[in-house]
């Protein structure tokens, strides 16, 4: 699974690379600071399978971001914070968030989480979408 992590905030980045990369070491991560950043991952023709989106970024406000992303994408979107506020869940899943998730969290749960976000998606796609997801690109 591909996914890329959208954050600003370098201790959240770094927690949740460490837990991924020792709990699925096969999954590619990528890391970017910007909001512009993630919607060009997003537009372009390698987009990930999911995004972990941290409420601060340098550049575009999160909520903003996730609007953004949905007007071309269901890619699932995870909210993660340090604010267990009920409103700012509320304004995550407003903007389009498919989960949103308080660091510190459990690590299982966590890749639990992803895994099921992922294959409801997959299981959401047409299957020539999927087989072109499954073959290598070859040129």
């Amino acid at each position: 699974m591909k996914i890329l992590i959208a954050c600003s905030e370098t201790e959240v980045t770094g927690y949740v690379e460490k837990t991924l990369s020792i709990q699925q070491p096969d999954w590619e991560l990528a890391t970017t600071t910007s909001g512009k950043q993630c919607l060009e991952a997003v537009k372009n023709g390698n987009c990930p399978d999911l995004i972990i989106i941290g409420i601060k970024l340098e550049d575009i406000p999160c909520f903003n971001l996730i609007e953004t992303i949905r007007d071309d994408s269901d890619i699932p979107i995870i909210v993660l914070s340090m604010d267990r506020d009920s409103n700012t869940l509320v304004r995550a899943f407003n903007a389009g968030a498919s989960d949103y998730i308080a660091v510190p969290f459990n690590k299982a749960v966590f890749i639990a989480r992803l895994k099921a976000l992922h294959r409801r998606r997959t299981w959401d796609m047409p299957a020539s979408e999927k087989r072109r997801r499954e073959s290598p690109i070859t040129e």
